[in-house]
């Protein structure tokens, strides 16, 4: 998919109705996330491949990454934070032991596009490779 095309499809699946107007959030990030169940084992693995929309630079994380549910958010931020894509202030943690990288969601209207989806180990591997 063009660069174009795909921030028009981006465009089109953030437009929201939000008091009888229809807004628009600016995304920024596009996270492409691939989880993967060991059946074997019982073990969550995934990768995390992030793409900056403005000029097209990608982070990616190691290829296998022990996690179950939503970690792979966490990876995410921590990854940008280490980058310098997003402050540093988001990778401190909470009085209460949490990590303050929702936050940099929360308080920028949530410029992270999720692509999520559950796949085979393989291409959980060929995602960041």
């Amino acid at each position: 998919m063009a660069n174009g095309s795909r921030l028009l499809f981006i465009n089109l699946l953030t437009k929201h109705k939000r008091g009888g107007e229809m807004k628009e959030k600016k995304i920024e990030f596009i996270a492409h996330a691939v989880r993967w169940f060991d059946k074997v084992n019982g073990n969550t693995y995934h990768s995390v491949r992030i793409e900056r929309v403005k000029d097209g630079a990608i982070l990616k994380s190691s290829p296998i990454i022990y996690g179950y549910g939503d970690d792979y958010r966490q990876t995410a931020i921590d990854l940008m934070i280490e980058n310098n894509w997003i402050p540093s202030k988001y990778g401190k943690k909470q009085t209460n032991g949490g990590n303050l990288g929702y936050m940099f969601e929360r308080e920028n209207s949530y410029p992270i596009y999720w692509d999520v989806r559950d796949g085979l180990k393989r291409e959980m591997i060929f995602n960041v490779s």
